[in-house]
């Protein structure tokens, strides 16, 4: 009885001592991760050549901050994939280029673009997360992680325009000077489009489940937007064509587990 009880014991202890060995290390499953930054509009459509010719207003006048969740799950050592939400939203403030008012004062108008891109992404470790050291076969987390990766998902976005306008009076003579009048305007658009993007980051661990994360991100996505917007009441193309993607420069938190 006493044998049968000892070795029970030994085998109790060797499970124990073997466990934590050939355990997963932690982590390895996924992480939840938050990130705020930076985004910059890339500006390159009619839409933004336009407001740009016609008011003293640039596209990087929307660089604005940006934030969202997410979560990621490991398929292996060297691929992830991730899901996330994030928000982002700026106005500015303009005047019209080539007209004043009766009094001479610039005529201004307040511009405000939002959006709410949801995505889901394939990423790749190229070093791995974890490394094999020892004869026991142990891993360990590897420091710091480089990561790349792509992902495609929908970006829901409202863009708004509200102000001052100058429109041109047809009913009148060209050289009647009141061809062209300043009135008060507001118009909103909105939509739902698709959007790709490339990341590349790299993850910093500090603690046993938490790290740190520094990400680069390249969006593209393109609107439509109506014909109703008051800036574009004096262009002779057809500016409706929207740019909303941009760079994104993020600075985050992932908790493993």
């Amino acid at each position: 009885m006493r044998r049968l009880v000892a070795t029970a014991a030994i085998a109790a202890a060797t499970l124990l001592v073997a466990g934590p060995a050939a355990a997963d290390p932690p982590g390895q499953t996924g992480a939840f991760t938050f990130r705020f930054g930076g985004f910059f509009p890339s500006g390159s459509s009619d839409f933004w050549d336009t407001q740009e010719d016609f008011y003293t207003l640039d596209h990087s006048d929307f660089n604005s901050v940006i934030g969202g969740v997410g979560y990621t799950a490991s398929i292996s050592n060297y691929f992830e994939v991730d899901v996330n939400a994030d928000f982002y939203a700026a106005s500015t403030r303009s005047s019209d280029r080539d007209f004043t008012d009766q009094d001479g004062f610039p005529i201004f108008h307040d511009a405000r673009l939002a959006s709410f891109p949801a995505t889901f992404g394939f990423r790749v470790l190229p070093a791995g997360r974890y490394a094999r050291r020892g004869a026991e076969g142990k891993r360990y987390v590897r420091r710091p992680v480089p990561y790349l990766g792509a992902g495609i998902g929908m970006t829901y976005w409202q863009y708004e325009e509200e102000g001052d306008f100058v429109f041109e009076n047809f009913t009148v003579p060209p050289d009647d000077p009141l061809r062209f009048q300043v009135f008060y305007d507001r118009h909103t658009d909105t939509g739902l489009e698709f959007v790709t993007y490339a990341m590349l980051g790299i993850e910093f661990p500090v603690a046993q489940n938490w790290n740190i994360t520094v990400e680069v991100r390249q969006s593209w996505a393109e609107a439509s937007l109506d014909g109703g917007f008051p800036s574009t009441a004096l262009s002779t193309t057809d500016p409706r064509r929207l740019e909303l993607g941009g760079t994104s420069l993020f600075v985050g938190g992932a908790l493993r587990f």
